[in-house]
């Protein structure tokens, strides 16, 4: 296939975009951003918000906040008027109602700036509990957040009225934030760090709290559910062993596990069933419990399947 020159070398080294190249390595070559990047790379390797004085500033005062924001925003601004087509060379992303960019990130930790549109109060139906630490201070605009707990099985929850200056901070999977309504855009400097091994995710539903489902906190481990369920769909029979392994794998997580095994059974009762049976026998392995329940469900509904536990 013959491909233009030009076309090879957009591929290669991507649109020309001079101005906005240049504008973004000057607000990089500032002593204040080097600062913040030195910082910024301690934090994501796991030191202290608080030994690392100039982020932990940013999120205290919104003065500052304000200042970084508006010269990230201010020479980029200028350069995308120059070169409208521009790509920003940043992770950034857009749903409805919200934008995030990424400022800049370092290991584990990354520092944003997101935008929430006017949206009028709704009740949430559900709130998400996610592994990690962040902290945020609203730069401008007003809005309202609810802020949420889980201590002792027992899902609380308060109100916050956002406004320039107001700070938020979550710690852990036992704490979740919501903007509910926003009246003016709300501008917040957000500032993350995710943990070196992430525990699930869990989204309970409002207001009784019952847990609605289970997310993995782990990219990795995203992916490889992902995988499996490709597997499993795709009929893929080599892929039985390592199934078989995974599924028995105590080191790997629990919902990784489950779905080993689930994909194992759809694809080989004989070989998922007596994984089951092994798993219902080990009662010092996290997954007896559900592997016993499930094992009696089987056999109750498909008597059947008792031929294919080994003997």
């Amino acid at each position: 296939m013959h491909v233009h020159p030009d076309i090879a070398g957009l591929r290669r080294k991507g649109a020309s975009q001079p101005s906005l190249d240049a504008a973004l390595a000057r607000w990089r070559a500032l002593p204040a951003t080097a600062e913040l990047l030195e910082a910024l790379a301690a934090y994501g390797a796991g030191a202290a918000l608080e030994s690392r004085p100039v982020l932990a500033r940013l999120l205290q005062e919104c003065g500052a906040a304000a200042c970084l924001a508006a010269g990230f925003i201010d020479g980029l601004a200028e350069a995308l008027r120059a070169e409208p087509l521009a790509q920003l060379p940043l992770g950034h992303a857009t749903t409805p109602g919200l934008a995030r960019i990424v400022i800049a990130q370092s290991g584990r930790a990354a520092l944003r700036l997101a935008a929430f549109a006017p949206r009028d109060a709704a009740p949430a139906e559900a709130v998400l509990f996610e592994d990690g630490e962040a902290h945020e201070i609203v730069l401008a605009g007003t809005g309202q957040a609810a802020l949420y707990r889980l201590a002792a099985g027992l899902l609380t929850g308060e109100s916050l009225v956002c406004g320039p200056g107001t700070r938020m901070a979550r710690q852990g999977a036992h704490e979740a934030r919501q903007i509910v309504a926003v009246s003016r855009p709300l501008l917040v400097l957000q500032l993350t760090r995710t943990p070196v091994r992430p525990v699930s995710s869990r989204e309970y539903a409002l207001p009784d709290g019952a847990l609605v489902k289970t997310i993995s906190g782990s990219k990795h481990e995203s992916q490889q559910m992902m995988a499996l369920g490709v597997l499993g769909a795709l009929r893929h029979a080599p892929a039985l062993a390592e199934m078989e392994r995974l599924a028995l794998d105590r080191r790997a997580h629990r919902d990784l596990r489950w779905e080993a095994l689930r994909q194992l059974l759809g694809l080989d009762a004989r070989a998922g069933m007596a994984v089951l049976a092994q798993l219902a026998g080990e009662p010092r392995d996290e997954l007896c419990p559900p592997a016993a329940s499930l094992r009696r469900d089987l056999l109750a509904a498909h008597p059947q399947l008792a031929l294919s536990e080994p003997a």
